[in-house]
């Protein structure tokens, strides 16, 4: 073995609090061959000189790169510029974003060596046992240059991968979302998505991932998984979802999940989670049956409808739902009963995607079946088709803006779910949004958090019907995401409660009734942890009767951790 001969892996993410899988199996691997390889992680949001500043204070023998669809073009213009730097530097490119190029990549990309395409922990170690011993490289499976092209990479056991976080000094990434992975493959052939590109589903080891999660769980909030579909394997999701419940911890664990596939024994353990202890994220996609079909999804929307629904009354698990514009045979109208159809199960999250024509899909094939006209360059997202045009999907483009504002992020919680009574279906009121939003000219404007509830307040005016109770709905939403004294102007003239709020604060059987974790604390210290505000509606109920609410912001309440809100007599 070469004595000198450096790794350096890195990983450009879309956000700081993520972390990239990928290199750190590598970082395994070469381990594995008696290699040292150090990973370096970065973001999306660096700036290109000082990632490029990073690689050279290192000056590595081989350099790889983990490519998505969100960093390639961030790693082309790094790579070539630490080829410039360290001509001597050999540069692998691997990732979903690069396991289908052809060797005439290498004519337009010459400054890059290597690229494996597929899985890449083997041909990463044969490359590096290779690459250290002056061995042939033709012969590696999922290896290509600019001389040979040896396919895709071979699958192998994951029980051969080693722990990828073992070793590491877990306390760095503390607090971040720590990706793990218990299976690869989907049991489905959705043609949109390169999962579709292999064949069946492999598994971890559950002794192993019961023994790994715990480790994790004691340094991050979230561990997401990976899995393409967390319940594919009724019997190893029961068992995993039991010790996921019985864990002593506050972290989440993010599964995706297909909804129909989640059995009654998986429900009765869901209902008996810890509060926001799994977080669920259900692909829908659409509920146009031809284009379900189109696409090769396997789907059965009554039973997810009654599954979502169920476990919504649980009141302990966020349920993220998905859609995709831009599938084959769904129009604009189509889009709309899909959206209203999802939205009728009260998700605690609509994501609401736009099609991406993958290198290697299926669909990207059969782009002229459908008339895709499309992104040549990443993400490669849909611009129209036969059925829906540049303009609507622009229009969704915005809607789906709003819906992040304002449903998505549960600041108008009260707010939008009486809207929502007051049109005729559920996209109406986000298609209202987006004229009203494009009328004032405030598609493309930078607004501010008073101001988001000030438009939505003229918003209103424009379009309902009872605009005393709103404004009081409002000023609840409001005031359960941010403790003040000082409202926005246009909530109106407040009562001066000031005086009355201390009086009550001074009786000690006030305090037992409402207020028992302040016990030890002085009138003072309590107020500076309290909201009481005068309600000339009151937003729990709706009714319209004056109320004093009092909102305790060191108490939470929900899955989304709004603070604790009683009535109370001033």
């Amino acid at each position: 073995m070469k004595v000198d001969f450096k790794v350096l892996l890195v990983a450009i993410n879309t956000k700081y609090y993520h972390t990239n899988l990928a290199i750190r199996y590598l970082k395994k691997m070469a381990e594995s061959v008696n290699i040292q390889a150090k990973i370096l992680e970065t973001t999306i949001n660096n700036q290109v000189e000082e990632i490029i500043q990073k690689i050279y204070g290192e000056n590595p023998t081989l350099l790889g790169f983990s490519c998505y669809i969100w960093n390639i073009e961030i790693v082309l213009k790094v790579a070539r510029s630490i080829k410039e730097l360290l001509p001597q530097v050999k540069i692998l490119l691997g990732g979903p974003e690069v396991s289908f190029e052809e060797k005439e990549f290498f004519l337009e990309h010459p400054y890059v060596d290597y690229i494996i395409k597929g899985e890449g922990e083997l041909p990463f170690k044969k490359l590096l046992q290779g690459l250290t011993t002056n061995d042939r490289l033709d012969n590696i499976p999922g290896l290509l240059t600019e001389t040979f092209d040896n396919g895709m990479s071979l699958t192998l056991d994951l029980n051969e991968i080693p722990f990828p976080y073992e070793g590491e000094d877990l306390e760095n990434i503390k607090g971040q979302i720590i990706y793990y992975e218990g299976s690869r493959g989907c049991p489905f052939n959705c043609s949109y998505c390169l999962s579709s590109t292999t064949k069946g589903v492999r598994f971890l080891d559950t002794q192993r991932i019961k023994k790994e999660i715990k480790i994790l769980a004691e340094y991050s909030k979230m561990i997401k998984f990976v899995d393409r579909t967390f319940n594919c394997n009724s019997e190893l999701t029961v068992d995993l979802l039991q010790f996921i419940k019985g864990l002593d911890t506050n972290t989440t664990f993010h599964l995706e999940v297909s909804a129909h596939l989640i059995t009654e024994e998986i429900l009765a353990i869901f209902k008996e989670m810890p509060i926001n202890r799994v977080q669920l994220e259900i692909g829908v996609q659409t509920t146009n049956t031809q284009s379900i079909a189109a696409i090769g999804r396997k789907t059965n929307f009554q039973r997810l409808r009654e599954v979502v629904k169920k476990i919504n009354t649980f009141n302990n698990i966020h349920q993220h739902l998905d859609l995709i514009a831009g599938l084959p045979y769904e129009d604009y109208k189509s889009f709309a009963k899909s959206f209203n159809d999802v939205m009728e199960l009260e998700p605690h999250k609509l994501q609401l995607g736009f099609l991406k024509l993958l290198k290697g899909s299926k669909i990207r094939g059969e782009k002229e079946l459908h008339g895709y006209k499309f992104n040549y360059f990443p993400p490669y997202e849909v611009l129209e088709n036969r059925y829906i045009s540049f303009t609507e999907l622009t229009k969704l483009k915005h809607i789906e803006h709003l819906l992040e504002i304002y449903y998505n992020s549960h600041k108008f919680q009260k707010s939008m779910e009486w809207l929502h009574t007051e049109f005729s279906d559920y996209f109406q009121v986000y298609e209202a949004l987006y004229h009203y939003f494009a009328q004032e000219g405030l598609l493309d404007k930078n607004i501010g958090h008073n101001e988001l509830y000030e438009i939505l307040y003229r918003f209103y005016k424009t379009y309902g019907h009872k605009e005393e109770l709103f404004i009081e709905l409002l000023k609840f939403d409001y005031l359960s995401h941010k403790r003040t004294h000082t409202l926005p102007q246009f909530f109106g003239e407040r009562e001066n409660t000031k005086e009355k709020v201390f009086d009550f604060l001074k009786s000690k059987e006030n305090i037992v009734k409402y207020l028992p974790n302040f016990q030890e604390l002085r009138p003072t210290e309590i107020y500076k942890q309290i909201i009481v505000e005068k309600f000339n509606y009151n937003p729990l109920d709706k009714s319209p009767r004056p109320v004093y609410l009092l909102f305790n912001y060191s108490l939470t309440e929900g899955i989304f951790g709004h603070p604790k809100v009683l009535e109370i007599k001033l």
